[in-house]
């Protein structure tokens, strides 16, 4: 079957056509991916993320140029918004470190303690996959780790770990520098 005959069926919700489709054309797109990301699982979640965007956008796509070329674009757009993504959360954990760091006093052992409790009765409020994942990180684990520990994609990990970020940080606001300093 052609692209253009494709393109129309999937634009109808063909499921079958935009399968074909999709094998068609997503080891080129990873491949092409790959030469940004250098991360093959990068690459992936990107390829995966594009076709996702095709199909729930199939209604509205207007292909003027190759399908080929079409998901190229794609796909470099989500590269570049994945990107912007990552600085941005480099950006807000710099700054909350910062933030820590300039309201740092030397605690007592006993104070430390307290504090120590106190994150943890956050974290256990947590919901039970954030709990999850935000263990593997104080363990060490990168994101692809707690990804491939838990069956994840990196994706749902950085989603977890923002959700998990915004409540400690809602609920734990004058002692961050504590659970900063147990994320390194």
């Amino acid at each position: 079957m052609d692209d253009t005959t494709l393109i129309a069926q999937i634009k109808e919700g063909n499921k079958l056509a935009f399968k074909q489709f999709f094998d068609r054309y997503y080891q080129s797109l990873y491949l092409y991916l790959i030469n940004f990301t250098s991360d093959s699982h990068a690459a992936e979640d990107l390829a995966q993320l594009v076709f996702v965007d095709f199909w729930n956008k199939r209604n509205t796509i207007q292909i003027h140029s190759s399908p080929k070329s079409y998901l190229y674009k794609m796909g470099y757009n989500q590269f570049l918004t994945s990107l912007r993504k990552k600085k941005k959360e480099a950006s807000i954990l710099e700054q909350l470190k910062y933030e820590a760091l300039q309201t740092i006093t030397t605690p007592t052992e006993a104070e430390l303690e307290q504090k120590n409790q106190r994150l943890w009765r956050v974290i256990d409020q947590l919901p039970e996959r954030c709990q999850e994942v935000l263990k593997l990180k104080m363990e060490g684990l990168k994101y692809r780790e707690i990804a491939d520990a838990l069956g994840l994609s990196v994706k749902t990990v950085e989603s977890q770990m923002r959700v998990t970020f915004i409540k400690i940080r809602e609920d734990y606001k004058e002692d961050l520098l504590l659970f900063l300093l147990m994320m390194e």
